[in-house]
């Protein structure tokens, strides 16, 4: 199935769905009853999934991940990103049959988006093999990524992230490359 067959009946009705909420004041503090910021071993005793560590390739950034987060009924991949030891982030990969309705949700519970996509960046994702699109909720700290990539394969991601993340991130990898100076 494509983002198409999901998405593109519900594209104007989302678009307006978009403007009928009011945004909240603050910004997203972490997921389920999680907080950003909580170490790494208090969170992974929380036991979302059977995360497990990977190695990726984002300097300053501990990362792991799982195959086995519940999410709206279903079992999903999962990755959760650390700095400093303190979790900061936590991608979900969720169902691509739902998206309209993860949209819809997100719309309700974080308000109107804080940022997004054109209109037009949303149609390319049925035409082309590497379009992105995004609706961004609640200071962009919520952030629902629509993929199309190749061989026409489709992935949405909803993303939390702490306002913090960004800013250290650099910091760290900044410092990474001050140490080569």
């Amino acid at each position: 199935m494509t983002v198409r067959s999901y998405l593109s009946p519900f594209l104007a009705p989302l678009l307006a769905l978009l403007v009928l909420f009011p945004a909240p004041a603050q910004a997203v503090d972490g997921y389920a009853g999680i907080a950003f910021g909580t170490d790494q071993k208090t969170f992974l005793a929380k036991k979302l999934c059977t995360f497990q560590p990977r190695k990726i390739d984002v300097v300053g950034v501990e990362y792991f991940e799982c195959n086995d987060l519940a999410f709206a009924g279903e079992k999903v991949e999962a990755g959760a990103f650390f700095i400093d030891g303190r979790f900061l982030r936590l991608s979900i990969v969720t169902p691509l049959a739902q998206s309209f309705l993860i949209a819809e949700g997100l719309t309700q519970k974080y308000g109107k988006p804080s940022s997004q996509s054109s209109a037009a960046a949303f149609e390319r994702l049925n035409q082309d093999d590497d379009a992105q699109a995004y609706l961004a909720f609640d200071h962009d700290t919520v952030v629902y990524k629509f993929s199309a990539q190749a061989a026409r394969r489709k992935q949405v991601l909803l993303i939390y992230t702490s306002p913090r993340y960004e800013p250290l991130l650099k910091e760290r990898q900044l410092q990474f490359v001050k140490d080569s100076l």
